[in-house]
């Protein structure tokens, strides 16, 4: 080999040198950039895994009794993780007489008024024993505590001698039903107040315009939240008849709710 075929050979053998460096510097820096970016994926992936806490409610009564026909204040506060909540998605204030029962309620919706607080203001019209419950929705998270409250000064409370006065059973009918497509059927029950858990949940769902009945069994999706699904053949009214049963303490109730599903 000649001096200066020995000369160019050294040049291309450095020049490949350097592009194999080249290429090994880029490699390092791409598998770098897909680690890191799959490190910051996973770490928001285990966030958004992390369930949020359920809010608190507090309904907040004024002293007691209520007059009669004079409006009053109810008013819930709503927090989370111990801050206030502004901006749930509703407060709504359920109410009926005790001894008329639940199937008598009004449900009206409350306006947020400061940090947290929401107030509806509302009118007895007889005296006697009223259960006030506060359906609350934030975000996801449905709660709904429960309260009695006196009106009229000629009555001594005793909400609590029946046993379906203790229970209170809410089907949540804010979502539409449509013929065809798969619904779920999401019910919250308290009992004294508290959730009423690791019961038995059943729907037996009749449409109005005649057939045969269907029955669902729901399952307990946190305390005191049952949910089933059901796909609805036609449009039209359905009653659906949710039966709770706790069988290890004798208890046991239902409650019908007509609902409408659309085409």
């Amino acid at each position: 080999m000649t001096m200066m075929e020995m000369i160019f050979y050294n040049k291309g053998q450095h020049k490949g040198d350097d592009f194999l460096k080249k290429a090994a510097i880029l490699m390092t820096a791409l598998i770098l950039t897909i680690f890191l970016t799959a490190c910051a994926d996973f770490e928001n992936s285990g966030s958004e895994d992390q369930a949020a806490p359920i809010p608190e409610v507090e309904v907040l009564l004024d002293q007691q009794p209520y007059p009669i026909n004079e409006p009053v204040d109810i008013r819930a506060e709503v927090t989370q993780n111990d801050e206030p909540v502004p901006d749930a998605s509703y407060v709504k204030f359920e109410i009926w007489n005790t001894e008329e029962g639940q199937e008598t309620s009004e449900t009206k919706e409350a306006e947020h008024t400061e940090a947290g607080i929401y107030e509806l203001s509302y009118t007895f019209e007889q005296e006697g024993s009223y259960q006030v419950i506060a359906h609350t929705q934030v975000g996801d998270l449905h709660t709904m505590p429960q309260k009695e409250v006196q009106v009229g000064t000629g009555h001594e409370g005793h909400s609590m001698e029946m046993e379906s006065s203790k229970f209170m059973v809410h089907l949540m009918t804010e979502e539409t039903f449509s013929a065809g497509s798969e619904s779920m059927l999401t019910v919250h029950i308290n009992h004294m107040e508290e959730p009423f858990t690791e019961g038995q949940v059943t729907y037996i769902i009749t449409p109005e315009a005649g057939g045969e009945s269907s029955e669902v069994t729901a399952e307990e999706k946190q305390p005191g939240e049952y949910q089933g699904s059901y796909t609805f053949e036609e449009a039209g009214n359905y009653t659906v008849t949710v039966v709770y049963e706790q069988e290890e303490k004798e208890l046991e109730g239902r409650k019908e709710q007509t609902i409408e599903v659309t085409e």
